[in-house]
C-alpha cells in the first residue's frame, strides 16, 4: 500500500490489524455490523433509495437508517425479511 505524503510523495506502508480491537469486538457488535452491511447492500441494490427499502420491509426510513448505522438492531422478524428481501433481490 502507498499513502500520499504532504508534499505530494509517496511512501510505502504496511497496513497492521490491531488485534487487541479484533479480540475486544462482542458478538453483539459482529452481530450489528452484519445487519448495517445487509442493509447497505440491499440500498445498493434499491438505487440508494432507504425510503423504497423502508417501505418494501414496512418500517419508517427511521428504523432503516438506524439499523444501517448500526445503532439498533432489527427485530428477528425484521432481520428475517431483510435477510429474504436482499435474497430475493
Amino acid at each position: 500500500m502507498m499513502r500520499l505524503m504532504p508534499d505530494g510523495s509517496w511512501d510505502a506502508i504496511s497496513p497492521q490489524a490491531d488485534w487487541e480491537r479484533i479480540d475486544r469486538t462482542t458478538d453483539a457488535e459482529i452481530e450489528r455490523q452484519e445487519i448495517a452491511d445487509l442493509v447497505e447492500d440491499a440500498l445498493e441494490l434499491e438505487a440508494g433509495s432507504l425510503t423504497a427499502l423502508a417501505a418494501r420491509l414496512e418500517v419508517s426510513p427511521a428504523s432503516v437508517r438506524r439499523w444501517r448505522r448500526g445503532r439498533v438492531m432489527p427485530s428477528m422478524a425484521h432481520q428475517q425479511r431483510l435477510k429474504r428481501l436482499f435474497a430475493a433481490l
